[in-house]
């Protein structure tokens, strides 16, 4: 089996200054967090404090709250693989890119993802009584518009959305924004670096004006670009009828550049399969996959854990210890000058400590997160 190179600028394969950057990014993260390990470190190079500025981007939040957000931001994945997103994202500068990181902190709080989107999520299939939202919510993961399977030729997950499913007005926005944002944190799950991108197919067949929903492509347009960047790989639109082409001359003016870039059309079997190979395709699209979508539904008692206070707290506690840990370790690697043995010799460290991590998210996921379809399907954890 060949082992493929990660892609360029990402983790374990970047060049001297494109490591330098991250480093820079990281101490503006530390100093945001108050983190004491920064405390009588010296710079190999000065890195200017940008502290005040950026604090204004978190609505002047406490040090210990963004630190709390950047780390329910992180939560499985290697804390640079998020850095390093915003920072292609932004062409590799380091101001723009915190700007950016540090904006899309602040919008997870002021939304509570935390509460809202990971600890509730599935979960309201089990109630009762059942909001109206709750319900809009749920109703969307049983009605198959959109499920993913598989991996593209990149080693990519495959997520499809079958358009001509939807319907705008059988559910609220707030329960669209809500689905759509439950979908990509319960994806994050699934995304590993080097393949920390997903390949995106819009099934536009037998789409008609009823399914359109502008309020929708704009809030997808918004969080791919703004909160989660560098998130999609490839953008598929399949078979798209002649009624959506009207449509699309609006809608790739609200894109931006690099999304807009991402995008192919594709018709036939043939267009699919020069992007995801035969045996990983539904035999509805031509390929040789007989996969078929079906939702599982929540169980009663899988979210037990949820409930489990005071487990929760000593998880999170030996979390709070390796996050510690891990701002030392930056801080004493952060400080060197890229490509170095010393520096070579930190990193080494601060990577074990990041392995440590990722294993106590695993160990903490029951207790903050209520179980997915991802989860029921045993393709996490």
């Amino acid at each position: 089996m060949t082992v493929r190179a990660p892609p360029p600028g990402t983790l374990g394969n970047l060049t001297p200054d494109e490591q330098e950057k991250l480093q820079q990014a990281w101490i503006h993260l530390l100093r945001l967090c108050g983190s004491k390990s920064l405390e009588g470190v010296s710079f190999s190079e000065p890195v200017p404090d940008l502290t005040h500025e950026l604090r204004q981007q978190m609505s002047d939040k406490s040090p210990d709250t963004f630190r709390e957000g950047l780390w329910g931001f992180i939560l499985s994945e290697h804390p640079d693989a998020l850095v390093l997103r915003f920072l292609r994202a932004r062409k590799w500068d380091v101001e723009k890119a915190m700007v950016m990181l540090v904006s899309a902190v602040n919008w997870r709080l002021e939304r509570d993802l935390a509460e809202t989107i990971i600890h509730k999520g599935e979960s309201v299939g089990l109630k009762k009584a059942p909001s109206a939202d709750d319900q809009g919510f749920i109703s969307q993961y049983r009605s198959g518009k959109s499920f993913v399977h598989s991996v593209d030729k990149e080693s990519r997950l495959v997520y499809i959305i079958r358009v001509r499913e939807h319907d705008p007005n059988a559910q609220s926005g707030d329960s669209m924004e809500t689905y759509i944002l439950h979908n990509i944190e319960s994806l994050k799950m699934l995304m590993k670096p080097p393949d920390d991108k997903c390949c995106l197919i819009f099934d536009m067949t037998g789409f008609g004006l009823k399914n359109m929903d502008f309020h929708v492509v704009k809030f997808l347009v918004s969080v791919f670009e703004a909160r989660y960047p560098e998130t999609l790989g490839v953008i598929l639109i399949h078979n798209a009828p002649f009624v959506f082409w009207g449509l699309w001359n609006m809608i790739k003016g609200w894109l931006d550049p690099v999304i807009a870039s991402k995008i192919n059309f594709t018709r036939k079997s043939a267009d699919l399969l020069q992007f995801v190979p035969a045996e990983n395709l539904q035999t509805s699209y031509g390929g040789k996959d007989s996969f078929e979508y079906k939702y599982i539904e929540p169980v009663e008692g899988e979210n037990a854990k949820l409930e489990e206070v005071e487990k929760r707290a000593e998880i999170q506690h030996e979390r709070n210890e390796l996050v510690d840990e891990f701002e030392l370790r930056t801080s004493e690697w952060a400080s060197l000058a890229a490509d170095t043995s010393a520096e070579k010799e930190k990193a080494s460290r601060r990577t074990e400590t990041a392995e440590h991590l990722s294993k106590n998210y695993w160990t903490l996921d029951p207790y903050i997160r209520a179980r997915t379809v991802f989860h029921r399907l045993g393709m996490v954890g």
